[in-house]
């Protein structure tokens, strides 16, 4: 059976309210106020068929502030509100037939309490319903100390009541009763099955995520292992290129291939070495640490590995950071950008120099890889200087390199910028930025 059309009075209410909760609180009053008015009307016709003026006066100033109150609820009363003034017309109820009007407890007094505590609770939650029922109680404590008798026979109703018009009032409570708790239980029930679908639900991801997990650490097993032998395999081998050509481009400086065959292998030795490294950081570190290095000390690490290949390249390496110039970070993730930097302008310069050089700023210090060669275009130089790790689906890959993109991955582990700029006259200037108000901790 559709109850549709007992909703209507709010019908504003329930358009606007998305919590399940407070529209089953809004739907019941709905319920409540037609059974209120229908019982209302019930006795306003069995006293006016009789003699009970006092009665008829009472039950129709009450039929007609119900009607009053589903007007106000047609027009947009919120729920909450109208909840509030159905409990203080109750309380209004409770406390003139203690103190005012009868001056005693009777049955319909007695369910006047008890409902005007359960909408107050069901309604409005545990705050209002405790503070509700405290007044509840202070109206029967306040009867109690005036003096007014409480004795063992209580009465059906007030004075000039008739047992029909009370047994009504009882069922209209009792049918309120029902309703509130069918309505209240179904959605805690309804509530329950789904959060012990959910929990099913849960349960079950869980153990996908469980067994997930678990191939993922073989996987990562797997690939350690796969690491150490890429590692011993290929990095030696390499290591042991890199020397031998270098040897042979010493030895025969007039054979142009052998000194090609040497600066790739160097490169390839260089780039394998720096990936593997910076592989083999990110497997095994859970977290980065920072600390205290000198950048004097750094670049001067990194000019001698490149010294051989400056000098096959005819460049000359300058390192102008002055001793003593301390910054916290990653001293390896800093080896491997700085390194990487170095690598590059080496190989995009001829006969030219490689300049490392500090700036110090108010908030920031600036570590300068310099190159004075044939510059970087606009969109490496854009992509450098933005938020994004990889270049976008318009650039092409190959124009940037696997090194440069390593660098743009550690500068967002390390947290530092990287700024890349053109170098007067000529060539390319990249900054690594580091914060001094936070740096890396």
């Amino acid at each position: 059976m559709s109850l549709a059309f007992l909703e209507w009075p709010v019908r504003k209410q329930l358009a606007t309210e998305t919590n399940t909760l407070n529209r089953l609180r809004i739907k019941v009053l709905a319920y409540i106020l037609h059974l209120r008015i229908l019982s209302m009307a019930i006795l306003l016709v069995f006293y006016l068929s009789g003699d009970y003026s006092q009665q008829t006066i009472r039950v129709g100033a009450l039929f007609i502030i119900s009607i009053l109150f589903y007007v106000a609820l047609s027009m947009g009363l919120h729920w909450k509100m109208a909840i509030h003034t159905a409990i203080s017309i109750f309380m209004g109820i409770l406390w003139s037939n203690l103190l005012l009007l009868d001056n005693s407890i009777n049955l319909v007094t007695l369910q006047y309490a008890v409902i005007l505590i359960v909408c107050a609770f069901y309604g409005l939650g545990n705050k209002w319903g405790v503070a509700y029922s405290l007044l509840v109680l202070s109206a029967f404590i306040i009867f109690s100390l005036a003096g007014y008798p409480i004795g063992s026979n209580i009465p059906l109703g007030p004075a000039g009541s008739n047992k029909i018009a009370v047994g009504l009032l009882l069922i209209n409570d009792l049918i309120f009763l029902i309703l509130i708790h069918y309505y209240f239980f179904s959605s805690f029930n309804e509530t329950i099955r789904t959060l012990d679908a959910r929990t099913v639900e849960l349960t079950t991801n869980l153990r996908l995520q469980e067994e997930l997990q678990q191939k993922q650490k073989e996987e990562l097993v797997h690939q350690m292992h796969l690491l150490a032998s890429i590692s011993h395999d290929i990095k030696s081998p390499l290591r042991f290129l890199m020397i031998t050509t270098g040897r042979l481009a010493t030895s025969h400086p007039d054979l142009p291939t052998v000194r090609a065959i040497s600066q790739s292998s160097y490169r390839l030795y260089n780039f394998m070495k720096n990936l593997l490294e910076y592989t083999e950081f990110r497997y095994k570190n859970n977290g980065i640490t920072f600390s205290y290095m000198d950048l004097n000390e750094l670049v001067a690490q990194k000019f001698e590995i490149f010294s051989a290949q400056a000098v096959n390249q005819s460049n000359t390496l300058v390192n102008e950071v002055s001793p003593g110039v301390i910054v916290k970070s990653n001293l390896q993730l800093v080896g491997i950008i700085l390194h990487n930097l170095i690598d590059n302008a080496n190989k995009v310069t001829s006969h030219g120099n490689i300049i490392v050089k500090v700036e110090d700023h108010r908030n920031e210090l600036h570590l300068i890889v310099c190159d004075d060669g044939q510059g970087m275009s606009p969109e490496i130089r854009n992509w450098i200087n933005s938020q994004a790790k990889v270049p976008g689906p318009d650039d092409n890959p190959q124009s940037f390199g696997m090194g440069l993109l390593i660098v743009k991955e550690i500068s967002t582990l390390i947290r530092v910028k990287l700024l890349a700029v053109p170098f007067e006259p000529r060539g390319t200037a990249i900054h690594i930025i580091f914060s001094k108000n936070n740096p890396g901790s």
